[in-house]
């Protein structure tokens, strides 16, 4: 079960997320519907470490065998989303993979394993051109900032 929360217009959120760098570009992804970018990752079993989940989840979605390197950033967000508020604690980890995922020349593109989702390698220096969220992740990449930190977002994005 996800550690997610319903409770009448509220939910709450527990995910990871990975920041994957190759070659100067980060992998993002979004939902085919959707035009908002964010990092791979998903939401965390209950019962489930946030490492482990994360490890399952990039092999869920991109048949991806993954190291968690480091702790980057915890990201406590509150927001609106299909008319529920959301708060969303986010746990995000510089990753690297043990089997490569190709570049695809900086196209969009799908994997068996994740067919709701686009994937795309963002050079850095182009991160202006995506909307990704939350926000502070998109200004860390940008600022190459890897420190681990804690953010509070209450605020519409």
């Amino acid at each position: 079960m996800d550690a997610v929360f319903h409770v009448e217009h509220q939910v709450f959120n527990y995910r990871v997320a990975a920041v994957m760098i190759k070659e100067g570009r980060v992998l993002m992804h979004r939902a085919k519907a959707e035009t908002n970018w964010s990092l791979p990752g998903g939401r965390v079993k209950l019962g489930e470490d946030a490492k482990s989940s994360l490890k399952r989840e990039m092999k869920e979605e991109l048949d991806l065998n993954v190291a968690v390197d480091d702790y980057l950033w915890t990201v406590e967000n509150f927001f609106t989303y299909a008319e529920k508020e959301i708060h969303e604690v986010g746990l995000y980890f510089k990753i690297t993979a043990e089997n490569p995922l190709p570049l695809h020349d900086d196209e969009e593109f799908t994997v068996l394993e994740a067919d709701r989702l686009v994937f795309k390698w963002v050079p850095l220096e182009k991160l202006d051109e995506y909307v990704l969220y939350p926000h502070v992740v998109k200004e860390k990449l940008k600022e190459g900032s890897f420190e681990p930190d804690y953010f509070l977002i209450d605020q519409p994005q």
